[in-house]
């Protein structure tokens, strides 16, 4: 009574998930989370960076003991000082670098976009591929009964020698094969929910049918993510050699140091009037690497070299990204007619089958033809199915294609 209990209670802790839900959550998996921290690690970057180019003060203090004094220097002596420290003008490294730290963050932001358009047409095939094999397993299980029915019905008439043992054989034959056939989609099936569970690290049971990608027939195109990340890598590449080249300009600092010293001296007879208690001192410094071997210019032409390599890769990226989704438009367009020309097979297919049925049902063709017949009625609707779900496939390749999230388009 407990078992029978269990057994009624199980599915109702087991969730069917519809596809956009399977995408949300593949977009919460490690590889997101790792990309985020990424970012938050450039954000801080750039903050940084802009504080240490900012106005800096720093305190200290001095304590001081001589063993012989002097006129100048005392037995015992305390110093505090503060100094204010600024970079007025270092050749442009600074706008070059913050500009660099900036290209970085957008870039982590469009890595992040990718790859959360890539899990999202990852999951698309995986939904779709699993709806078309749950179709294969319905056909298959339906062309199974009908063989169990006639292989039944041949039985008895067998029983009578109204048929021969070889007759029943094949009927027996299609049917092993049909349940073979089965096995091979179950497990298809079952990789598809593993991958899934590692895509989603959730426990993936059921799969939810009725969802499906709405697409509308001219989409505007945009540049992948992931081709973007390439073009902001090169960008920031540019902006590091911009930076490197700025270490041969002339850097300005301006340096104010605020002092308060008392002295103890053993002998009061060595104080002296020239000490004083408290100094200001203001410096403006100006620095200009005049020659260094040529070790800057190299070091700017060997980052500027990267960066003409990383732009050669984003333009070869682009152009090929706009091959594939021209690509990806025309597999669409064929899919449909090869939706339209699977339920014109399956129709003829399912009409012979019917007439032959009856044919062979009155004796007047053998059961060759018969199971020809069915088989041919189930690849056809298997085919058409397929086709059905590969449309849906090719319909998220296009968004994907086009630089959008599939998400949006559910």
């Amino acid at each position: 009574m407990r078992l029978f209990i269990s057994i009624l209670c199980l599915p109702i802790f087991l969730y069917a998930y519809t596809l956009d839900e399977l995408i949300e959550l593949s977009h919460k998996n490690r590889v997101v989370e790792s990309a985020s921290h990424l970012l938050i690690s450039k954000e801080k970057a750039y903050e940084s960076t802009k504080s240490s180019y900012l106005p800096n003060i720093e305190v200290g203090a001095t304590y001081q003991n001589v063993y012989e004094e002097t006129a100048m220097l005392a037995e015992n002596s305390f110093k505090i000082q503060a100094s204010l420290k600024y970079t007025i003008y270092d050749g442009g490294k600074k706008e070059s670098l913050y500009s660099q730290l900036k290209s970085d963050i957008d870039s982590s932001k469009l890595n992040i976009q990718a790859i959360k358009n890539t899990l999202s047409l990852d999951i698309s095939r995986f939904y779709f591929e699993y709806l078309s094999l749950n179709s294969d397993k319905e056909a298959t299980n339906q062309e199974i009964k009908q063989l169990e029915a006639e292989h039944a019905r041949l039985q008895l008439f067998y029983e009578t020698g109204s048929v021969t043992k070889d007759e029943l054989d094949k009927i027996d034959s299609r049917l092993k094969n049909a349940n073979v056939l089965l096995y091979e989609i179950e497990l298809e099936s079952q990789k598809i929910l593993h991958a899934l569970e590692y895509y989603t690290t959730q426990k993936i049971d059921i799969i939810n049918e009725g969802s499906s990608v709405k697409l509308i027939d001219e989409e505007e195109k945009f540049l992948r993510a992931d081709i973007q990340v390439l073009q902001r890598d090169a960008v920031s590449v540019m902006y590091e050699a911009k930076s490197k080249k700025s270490e041969n300009l002339p850097s300005i600092y301006f340096d104010n140091t605020l002092s308060y010293s008392d002295y103890y001296f053993d002998n009061k007879m060595l104080e002296s009037d020239y000490l004083v208690d408290t100094q200001n001192i203001a410096m403006l410094n100006i620095s200009w690497n005049i020659f260094d071997f040529g070790t800057t210019t190299k070091n700017y032409e060997s980052k500027f070299e990267e960066y003409l390599s990383k732009k050669s890769t984003f333009e070869y990226e682009k152009h090929k990204a706009d091959v594939e989704y021209r690509l990806a438009k025309k597999s669409l367009e064929i899919s449909k007619l090869k939706v339209d020309a699977a339920k014109a097979t399956f129709d003829a297919a399912a009409s012979t089958y019917e007439l032959v049925k009856f044919k062979y049902q009155n004796g007047t063709i053998d059961n060759v033809a018969y199971l020809e017949a069915l088989s041919e009625k189930y690849d056809a609707k298997r085919g058409y199915e397929r086709a059905v779900w590969d449309m849906e496939i090719k319909k998220a390749e296009v968004i994907y294609y086009s630089g959008k999230d599939i998400k949006e388009f559910l």
